[in-house]
């Protein structure tokens, strides 16, 4: 088991229906562009529907080391592409919500 890359974030109600095209163009990008995500184990995106806050996503990467986790985010967000749909992510994210954390595994 890896290190997982775990971020946390609501989206602002008046964004909530540009989300899933946002979502669906990194989700096409990603797969037309397997090389930039070389070394990615896996990449889930959760929506939490009940207990604490309702409708946060969590979003989960997996890499095998925290140095894959370095290089391979810093070559992902280096990338042209991923800076734009990042850039648009970011604008449809309550700031006050996201958060980021490392998780390693315990057992």
């Amino acid at each position: 088991m890896g290190i997982f890359m775990v971020e946390t974030y609501v989206v602002k109600s008046e964004k909530r229906e540009e989300f899933i095209p946002a979502l669906n163009e990194f989700l096409r990008y990603k797969e037309t562009h397997p090389d930039l995500f070389r070394g990615l184990r896996s990449w889930r995106l959760l929506r939490q529907e009940y207990g604490a806050v309702s409708g946060m996503y969590i979003e989960m990467w997996e890499f095998d080391s925290l140095a894959d986790l370095e290089a391979i985010t810093a070559r992902i967000f280096e990338d042209e592409g991923m800076k734009r749909i990042s850039k648009g992510f970011h604008l449809l994210v309550d700031p006050a919500t996201l958060s980021s954390n490392i998780w390693s595994p315990v057992a």
